[in-house]
């Protein structure tokens, strides 16, 4: 028979910190919030094409909303 012998386990850090935490950044406010929608795959390639595609979008997505206010 084989004798159980207990080992102590140490805490593992937490995998998920906050996004608080998570993340640095210089903004003036920290990008925390998810954002999904739909596009044609064409619109996707257009996208994807530009250099830091996701700031672009992010930037387009406040330009319109300055517009509209």
């Amino acid at each position: 028979m084989c004798k159980r012998v207990s080992v102590k386990q140490e805490k593992m850090p937490n995998p998920n910190p906050s996004p608080a935490t998570r993340f640095k950044s210089d903004r003036e406010e920290p990008l925390t919030k998810r954002f999904t929608i739909r596009v044609a795959p064409s619109t996707l390639e257009k996208l994807k094409a530009q250099k830091n595609w996701r700031e672009f979008v992010r930037e387009a997505i406040n330009e319109k909303l300055e517009r509209a206010s």
